[in-house]
């Protein structure tokens, strides 16, 4: 699949990651939330820990939410390390080649989409037949959406 961060075609997994700083009489958080590939995951969570450990403490409020934020990043983090690695991949691209070789199945995947089938499956099955690769076939799918946008204004 492809990350909603970096946007790489590698195998994604959904996390959210919390993090909080604490200024005494207020918070502030932040939030990250999304299929990402290990890498991003990586670096999101070493992110958000260490300014939930350096910068989370300060407040009554935060020091009760802190522990249950880093107790959550490091839980789904720990979820992940199992994941394969996404060193070398690549953000896809839509080559003139792809674009031919998903011409022909764009009003299956049009009827498909609009019955409700769930875009993972679809993908891997359209790309499978048609000789691309799945994160090809997302973006074929949102070319097709915002040509339709455009010619509906």
């Amino acid at each position: 699949m492809l990350c909603q961060r970096c946007g790489v075609e590698a195998p994604t997994r959904h996390v959210t990651f919390y993090q909080n700083i604490g200024a005494l009489v207020m918070r502030f958080t932040s939030t990250i939330d999304g299929n990402l590939c290990k890498s991003c995951i990586h670096k999101h969570f070493w992110k958000f820990t260490l300014v939930n450990l350096t910068l989370g403490w300060w407040g009554l409020h935060s020091l009760i939410v802190t522990p249950i934020f880093l107790i959550n990043n490091l839980v789904r983090y720990m979820l992940c390390l199992p994941m394969p690695s996404a060193h070398g991949a690549q953000r896809p691209e839509l080559t003139p080649e792809a674009v031919e070789r998903l011409g022909p199945l764009t009003e299956e995947i049009i009827r498909r989409l609009n019955g409700g089938e769930k875009a993972p499956a679809l993908l891997d099955e359209i790309a499978a037949r048609a000789g691309v690769t799945p994160g090809q076939v997302a973006l074929y799918i949102r070319e097709l959406a915002a040509a339709s946008r455009r010619t509906a204004t």
